[in-house]
């Protein structure tokens, strides 16, 4: 028997299906020559005679014939089942072993036993993730766990349909299930489910959800993943040595964020979000080794996320500013009225034909009486860096904040909705708000949640 296992290690383990896990073996047995022809043949022929029996019993000896699309049904239910059993054994050639030396119903049957204890591993996680289950608006997340899997655990049926999943799964994990079926599915997504739970449990319900509103106020709509952006503010966090428990990524933080991760390689960016996530599990006492895998196994996907964001301008979108929408702006600004256009369009021609810079400071300072004036000509005057920011120079901290909460600091520009005006502006202002005194920053950045333009 030993001899006859070792002669089976040719096979490919990387190429067997994890749904298909039975269908997958034969096959490359086959072709790798460790199970003969006569031996497929055999095998094939115990196939067709379990789904014959299966059959009757599923007629219950009322007919021997149905439809072909519940056959193939039942032949599928079948052989997802043997593969069930043959996966529980400790290696693939434990596995073929068996299919020589054990009669096709033996392996069916083994099968089901399996299949009754692994309804129990997926009853154990169910209970795990309501027990952890987080309390948030988010529509995906709560329907998925209250009423999803209902279906799955009142008709999930072993003797004909082991291989379906009836639930109704909407919410989206960090790490999507793939290439598994029936209650195998269930387990894999409910244990993960469990672990993102589970990570954010150290974080209060309300933080979460400023965190998850920060990223669109509309999220209890949307079907991203909750985890995902919890575990990133706490990496960046984490990179700021910032309190972790608030969560909290202010606009200033951002600017510090993109200095300290800007790289030229993802490599690079990697091994900092990899050192910041070690640090980040040791800080928390993390002790749960699969959570610790789990997160860990998100890191290249999250590299990729920040390189764009920072690639991008768009950083606010990668670590997120908590937002709460119950809190109203206290402040309403009004812009003020525009000049008439016929004589705007003429403060701007004499303005662009100016020589000299001061002369159009001049301009500005005798003619513009609104920020709404002047907001239109940053936007047309052509102007380099220097000479915006000596015009910004001139405005107060909630003038600036209004611009600033008008054109944020590093949206994701896109060209389809900002025209190249409009987009030089916005970098000018960028510019300028970098090289302010951190503590002005703060405050202008601070006055920005607190306005409400008019």
């Amino acid at each position: 028997m030993s001899n006859s296992i070792k002669k089976q290690t040719v096979i490919d383990v990387d190429k067997l299906s994890g749904e298909f896990y039975f269908q997958s073996l034969l096959q490359e047995a086959y072709v790798k020559g460790t199970l003969s022809t006569k031996e497929s043949e055999r095998v094939q022929l115990e196939c067709l005679k379990l789904l014959a029996d299966c059959t009757e019993r599923f007629t219950r000896g009322k007919s021997s014939s149905v439809r072909v699309e519940i056959a193939q049904g039942i032949m599928a239910s079948n052989l997802f089942t043997i593969g069930i059993y043959l996966k529980s054994l400790p290696d693939v050639e434990a596995a073929l072993f068996h299919i020589e030396n054990e009669p096709i119903e033996k392996l069916y049957e083994y099968g089901l036993q399996v299949l009754k204890r692994k309804i129990n591993v997926a009853k154990y996680f169910f209970n795990r993730v309501c027990k952890t289950k987080l309390k948030t608006a988010n529509q995906a997340y709560n329907i998925t766990i209250d009423h999803g899997f209902k279906p799955f655990f009142d008709n999930y049926e072993i003797n004909f349909h082991a291989h379906e999943i009836p639930s109704d799964i909407d919410y989206q994990l960090i790490h999507p299930v793939t290439d598994l079926a029936g209650v195998e599915f269930v387990i894999k997504y409910l244990e993960n489910l469990y672990y993102e739970n589970l990570f954010c449990s150290y974080f209060d319900a309300d933080i979460i959800d400023e965190v998850m509103s920060g990223y669109d106020e509309a999220y209890k709509d949307l079907l991203d993943n909750i985890c995902a952006q919890v575990f990133q503010n706490a990496l960046g966090c984490q990179l700021l040595s910032a309190p972790l428990p608030p969560l909290d990524i202010s606009l200033v933080n951002l600017n510090a964020l993109d200095k300290k991760l800007k790289s030229d390689h993802q490599a690079e960016l990697h091994k900092q979000l990899k050192t910041a996530a070690q640090e980040l599990i040791a800080d928390l006492k993390l002790t749960n080794q699969s959570l610790k895998k789990y997160l860990l196994a998100s890191l290249p996907k999250i590299t990729v996320t920040v390189y764009q964001g920072l690639a991008t301008h768009s950083l606010n979108k990668v670590f997120v500013p908590r937002y709460n929408p119950n809190i109203k702006p206290i402040v309403h600004y009004n812009m003020g009225i525009k000049m008439p256009d016929k004589a705007y369009r003429a403060l701007v021609t004499e303005f662009l034909s100016c020589r000299f810079f001061e002369d159009k400071l001049a301009i500005i300072k005798e003619q513009i009486k609104t920020l709404a004036d002047m907001e239109d000509l940053l936007i047309a005057g052509e102007l380099e860096s220097t000479e915006a920011a000596m015009v910004f120079d001139l405005l107060e901290d909630i003038e600036l904040a209004v611009l600033t909460k008008r054109y944020p600091l590093h949206p994701a520009i896109d060209a389809i909705d900002y025209s190249a005006s409009e987009v030089r502006m916005q970098q000018n202002l960028d510019a300028y708000l970098r090289i302010l005194p951190r503590e002005r920053l703060a405050q202008i950045l601070g006055m920005t949640t607190t306005i409400e333009v008019v």
